[in-house]
């Protein structure tokens, strides 16, 4: 490729860069043809090192923020810009929206979009990814410290900014979510928390088949306290989800408010128990369980993570 070819690319290259903030590039040659490598490679330092003056920007062979893939048949420039990644933890403060969002718009908005889209316009990205440290039930709430999750900004055009106040800015513009410890992260961060097992607290107000006297709460309370219990797949979640047994670790069950028919309980499990289901039985597909101590029906009212503890 010969030096018209080099101002060619390099011209076009640079009017596209200027909309872009970054750090770090790289140049690629896509030819399918390894014996023009003699050729390309001389015409990517050439191109790179001319970048490098204009911009006052650096070569990065691992992980450029923006990679410059140039195809000499077609004339082609295609750019692939390093998503941004934010680890945080979430409050949702209300029930009824989802933790991710839906393809089909079946709810008003999502603790993904909530999030989002003030981060999107923070950076001028073009879309978004959510990776949460599981997930509540979109009936459910999450307060406390909130549920670790990581979002990923694809195309971003900003990459530098007080992410502290991008924070504010999320908490001010949703009533719904609050963030709570915002930071840059990386890929390798979503591989984490997917994989974390964290405990668990919650709060759960129960609604009881008939008039229950504290004794016998308590006594309940004591039955599922530092025990294991064994889960078959709840029949609600059967149709997404393999019919296996589990056995979870429930470390208390406490009473927290009395009432005969309406008690309120915080209780600390393993990761990954169904707690509706320890509360209810499910028709003896979890054992034992509140339902069966109590030889009577009793549903989750409301129910609430007050800690993930991760």
């Amino acid at each position: 490729m010969n030096n018209q070819n080099i101002i060619y690319y390099t011209n076009r290259i640079l009017r596209k860069l200027k909309t872009l903030e970054f750090k770090t590039f790289l140049i690629g040659i896509v030819s399918g043809n390894e014996k023009n490598d003699e050729v390309e490679k001389p015409f990517k330092q050439n191109v790179g090192e001319i970048l490098e003056q204009k911009l006052n920007k650096k070569v990065d062979f691992k992980e450029p923020d923006v990679l410059i893939l140039i195809n000499p048949k077609t004339k082609k420039i295609d750019y692939q810009i390093k998503p941004l990644y934010f680890f945080g933890r979430y409050q949702k403060l209300a029930a009824g929206i989802p933790q991710t969002k839906w393809k089909r718009k079946k709810f008003k908005t999502s603790v993904q979009e909530e999030i989002g889209k003030t981060l999107l316009k923070i950076t001028k990205g073009k879309d978004h990814s959510f990776h949460g440290c599981g997930r509540e039930d979109i009936d459910v709430t999450t307060v406390g410290e909130g549920r670790p999750f990581v979002i990923e900004i694809t195309d971003p055009k900003i990459r530098s900014f007080d992410v502290k106040e991008a924070e504010k800015k999320i908490n001010k513009n949703s009533k719904l979510v609050k963030v709570k410890n915002l930071s840059f992260t990386t890929k390798e961060k979503i591989k984490e928390i997917k994989l974390a097992t964290p405990e668990k607290i919650y709060e759960a107000e129960v609604d009881l088949e008939k008039e229950t006297s504290k004794k016998e709460l308590k006594n309940a309370c004591n039955l599922l306290s530092n025990i294991v219990v064994n889960q078959q797949t709840p029949t609600r979640v059967l149709r997404r989800r393999y019919d296996l047994l589990r056995k979870k670790k429930i470390y208390y069950f406490k009473l927290k408010k009395f009432d005969p028919k309406n008690p309120i309980f915080e209780i600390k499990t393993e990761s990954g128990t169904y707690i509706k289901e320890l509360v209810s039985g499910d028709n003896g597909r979890t054992k034992p369980s509140l339902s069966e101590i109590l030889n009577q029906k009793a549903v989750i009212k409301k129910l609430m993570v007050k800690k993930v503890i991760l």
